[in-house]
């Protein structure tokens, strides 16, 4: 389900002429250096919660641009919410087929001097509602009532009465005899 979310806004950024770069990730990547605006950028973590077999997503993203002067902020904040509304009402119209529902109450903010690459554009929230798509009659199939949990075992075991009263130790660490002086 997270997966079909991202790809999703993925399509939708990917489909949008303004749109050069997609990222799903968490915000303090953002502003790197290395990132291609415009971009879209849909934030890690995605939340959600279940209501009578439906559910009710949250996802926050940002359509940012890179002002070449203090003047432009205002004109690229203008096209970034323009941008994101397009994608909004994209979602909207073909929920049937994109199986989600993005509900009216959605917000928007303006950013500027936004992270270390001081873009500037729209960051948005967005709720949605999604069916839950487990198919209830499989459910057993992923359980496994005989199973029991591996041991772990954080060093490796070997036998302190060894056979033939030679021991050699491979899971040892070295001694290096590294001359310090001279």
């Amino acid at each position: 389900m997270i997966d079909s979310i991202i790809n999703i806004f993925r399509q939708q950024a990917r489909e949008h002429k303004l749109i050069r770069a997609f990222y799903y990730d968490r915000n303090y990547e953002l502003g790197s250096g290395k990132d291609m605006y415009p971009l879209f950028w849909l934030e890690d973590p995605v939340r959600g919660y279940n209501k009578d077999n439906t559910f009710l997503n949250s996802v926050d993203f940002s359509i940012l641009f890179l002002p070449s002067t203090e003047e432009s902020v205002s004109h690229l904040q203008n096209l970034a919410f323009s941008t994101g509304l397009n994608i909004i009402e994209r979602i909207k119209k073909h929920q049937n087929t994109l199986g989600i529902s993005i509900l009216p109450d959605w917000d928007y903010m303006t950013v500027r001097d936004y992270y270390d690459d001081n873009a500037a554009g729209c960051r948005f929230s967005v709720t949605f509602t999604q069916m839950n798509m487990q198919n209830l009659c499989l459910i057993d199939e992923q359980f496994d009532p005989e199973k029991e949990f591996d041991k772990y075992s954080p060093i490796k075991d070997f036998d302190i009465t060894p056979a033939n009263s030679c021991e050699i130790f491979t899971n040892k660490f070295p001694d290096f005899d590294l001359k310090i002086r001279k």
